[in-house]
């Protein structure tokens, strides 16, 4: 029976992030100005403000005061850290030098507990005692969040206060009135007790618990390796590829980099993806050493400041990464864009998206039911990936479109979350009429992926809509009742984007789309009939990315070497 040793593929956090303990409590909340403290989502301020009203009743002498941070995991802001915000940073270390301790709120979601948190630690980190307030559900993401910011003994009380501005709530008012108080006086005590009882020893100077794993984790047979590294939260439930020593360097044949050269640090828990690591991912997943160029430009474009990856993944509204892939390397490596282009059978496109899952497990530290709290999850997490019909497509090349040049190849990224699949005839009314009434829309930032056969692409293009004039159209025409729209919600979390007008009356209709950097309209599958594919999502948290891949010195040599390896279909 053949043995493995198994190379570690999980990263390792920057030997700058050292672990920080907390800072002393408070004695007495009599006499002292507490801080509330909440980021985009109106309704945390009004939780924190019935927090701080029901402790003044104890403690008459508790003053207190307010900060909000209203940037939002959206496409056109890139920082969600006030400790890392320029443009706050100083406002905030005045409310901090204003105040003895911090009250922190409320996370009620997947990727909004992750924020909170990361901006609780940044209380402690400047230098005052702070406690989290989180919905109970979401506790895991908050102690996860604490650790991956070297905070990992963050106080927090929990409680059951759901997103509130999601609710239908006919009088918010009343309700914050006469309510509100009723859940939040159950947490009071919990709260008092942790603004002020004193440190541990654990608090105060915490242990990193940071286990670094040996180079070998496991050594055994095919079925040791692979029950390690399901029950280490590993690989997904189907068997992985041994990363042994020997499968590791033939797979860094794909690349000129160093293995120790730092491609990217994979969120949420921002640990280094190395060369080397990608590769122990890759192998894991089943992929050859020309895979592995198309594997890294995946990792460049999901680390895009475009595009918030983090909260895409964590999300409970259950997002997945789709790539597609441009340029020659669809024929070098036998990347489908033809026929049954989204089913399994393709070995390139199978093991590469599944490969970016596992870096997104491995590298980013995110597991079902701890980090990723998505409500069903998502099939597409075990990855899907597709080459463009460039030679069957009347428009240009996607990555064309874009500004690369026609003989670089390129990895686009979104992340959509629901499909919906439109048989259409040939009249382009037709097609359009079929679009914009089916085509899903979701969320504050509403976007969708558009994977068009070439028949459905050249029956357009024959009319006069090429890929720009394609998106105008459904950008103005798909419409809905302006009832749909939470305008509560979109306002009060700060989720109204540049250039979205709400409307006022709720007998119009308005744009399920207000901007159409989050719709890419690919074209792939059989050059039959005029199908199309309709991806939703992908617009609240980012836009899509983009990023060029990068080729060995010897790559025609290694393609060559590897073709008997790849199945030539007799239609892509």
């Amino acid at each position: 029976m053949a043995t493995y040793k198994a190379l570690n593929p999980r990263g390792e956090v920057a030997e700058s992030l050292k672990v920080i303990g907390l800072n002393p409590r408070v004695t007495d909340l009599n006499n002292v100005t507490l801080g509330l403290f909440a980021t985009h989502k109106g309704h945390w301020m009004s939780i924190l403000e019935e927090v701080g009203k029901q402790l003044q009743e104890r403690y008459p002498g508790l003053k207190l005061s307010k900060f909000r941070y209203l940037e939002d995991l959206n496409s056109y802001n890139q920082c969600n850290e006030v400790g890392l915000d320029e443009r706050h940073l100083d406002d905030f270390k005045e409310f901090l030098s204003g105040v003895d301790t911090v009250l922190v709120g409320n996370g009620d979601a997947g990727s909004c507990t992750l924020y909170c948190t990361y901006n609780t630690t940044w209380v402690e980190k400047l230098g005052k005692p702070a406690v989290l307030l989180t919905q109970d559900l979401f506790l895991d993401i908050l102690k996860t969040a604490a650790k991956f910011k070297r905070v990992p003994a963050l106080r927090y009380v929990t409680n059951n206060i759901g997103d509130l501005s999601y609710m239908t709530i006919p009088d918010k008012a009343a309700y914050i009135r006469d309510v509100l108080p009723g859940q939040v006086s159950p947490m009071i005590d919990n709260v008092i007790e942790r603004l002020t009882t004193p440190l541990t020893p654990e608090e105060a100077d915490p242990i990193d618990d940071e286990v670094k794993l040996p180079r070998i984790v496991v050594e055994g047979s095919f079925e040791d390796v692979n029950k390690y590294f399901y029950q280490q939260y590993w690989s997904y439930g189907m068997p992985i590829v041994p990363p042994t020593e020997e499968a590791v360097k033939m797979m860094l044949e794909g690349t000129d980099l160093p293995p120790d050269h730092v491609v990217a640090l994979i969120p949420p828990k921002r640990t280094q993806a190395t060369v080397e690591k990608i590769a122990i991912n890759a192998v894991m997943a089943g992929c050859l050493p020309t895979h592995l160029p198309v594997v890294i430009a995946a990792v460049e474009a999901l680390v895009d400041p475009l595009v918030w990856s983090e909260a895409f993944t964590i999300s409970v509204a259950s997002w997945a990464p789709m790539f597609v892939v441009n340029g020659p390397v669809r024929h070098d490596i036998d990347i489908s864009y033809g026929v049954g282009v989204f089913s399994p059978y393709n070995r390139a496109n199978a093991a590469i998206a599944h490969a970016v899952g596992l870096i997104v497990m491995n590298l980013g530290s995110v597991r079902r039911g701890f980090e990723d709290r998505g409500m069903f999850g998502h099939e597409g997490h075990f990855g899907f990936m597709i080459g463009e019909n460039e030679e069957a497509s009347p428009w240009e090349p996607w990555h064309v479109f874009k500004g690369f040049d026609k003989e670089d190849s390129t990895v686009t990224l979104t992340f959509p979350n629901s499909r919906e699949l439109l048989l259409c005839d040939n009249e382009p009314g037709n097609i359009f009429r079929y679009i914009c009434e089916r085509v899903p829309y979701m969320g504050f930032d509403p976007g969708c992926s558009f994977v068009l056969c070439p028949a459905a692409a050249r029956v357009l293009n024959d009319a006069g809509y090429g890929r720009t004039d394609f998106t105008a159209y459904i950008m103005e025409y798909a419409r809905r009742p302006a009832r749909e729209i939470n305008s509560g919600w979109m306002k009060d979390n700060c989720h109204v984007m540049p250039g979205m007008i709400l409307p006022e009356s709720p007998d119009v209709t308005v744009k399920k789309f207000f901007s159409d950097i989050h719709m890419p309209a690919f074209v792939s599958g059989m050059d039959y009939g005029n199908a199309i594919l309709l991806y939703g999502g992908g617009g609240d948290h980012g836009r899509p990315t983009i990023a060029k891949a990068n080729f060995p010195k010897n790559w025609n040599k290694l393609v060559a070497q590897y073709k008997d390896f790849s199945r030539l279909a007799e239609s892509k």
